[in-house]
């Protein structure tokens, strides 16, 4: 019976990557698999910016929306003030979109992490060594991106409370008077 081996190796010969029938038995197999796996882990890293993303547009005051909104951006800070939802179907239906959006890039963002950690228990360097680079490079790049997120929704109130589940005030509560 073949042992599972419990050390990394500088190896080309990686048997049974992730399936039974995928076996790389050179270095431009090896070249390729690190690279798809660097590719993955760097996906991995932009599905973490794109949940930011639907996290804060689901927590964004529906007031808000209008100053956020893409199609919106032409217009003078003024105007887009006044794009207010004309309906509250229509501001469930947006937080709906934005909540189906962020499961499935959370479904997408699960199953990538685990097929990587399958890999990476394949205790091969190269292997590792490419994830390593995809996630730092990921960051890099997608850490950017959060950061101007941040920033675009900085001075937006938020609609809940990210540590609990309560619905905050839209407006800014005074201090009590003694």
């Amino acid at each position: 019976m073949n042992e599972m081996k419990h050390y990394f190796e500088f190896n080309t010969n990686i048997e049974h990557l992730l399936l039974k029938t995928i076996n790389v038995t050179n270095i431009p197999g090896t070249i390729a698999a690190s690279a798809v796996f660097f590719l993955g882990t760097f996906l991995l890293e932009g599905t973490k910016s794109l949940m930011f993303y639907w996290t804060v547009r689901l927590q964004q005051n529906p007031l808000t929306y209008g100053q956020t909104d893409a199609k919106n951006q032409d217009l003078s800070p003024l105007f887009a003030s006044l794009m207010i939802p004309s309906s509250l179907e229509k501001i469930k239906q947006r937080r709906l979109k934005y909540h189906v959006c962020g499961m499935l890039t959370h479904f997408f963002n699960a199953f990538l992490g685990y097929i990587i950690m399958l890999a990476v228990m394949q205790y091969n360097w190269w292997i590792f060594i490419a994830v390593l680079l995809g996630s730092g490079c990921g960051y890099f790049l997608f850490g950017a991106v959060t950061y101007s997120i941040r920033e675009k929704y900085a001075n937006l109130r938020v609609f809940r409370d990210t540590d609990s589940s309560h619905i905050n005030s839209t407006y800014e509560q005074e201090p009590p008077s003694t």
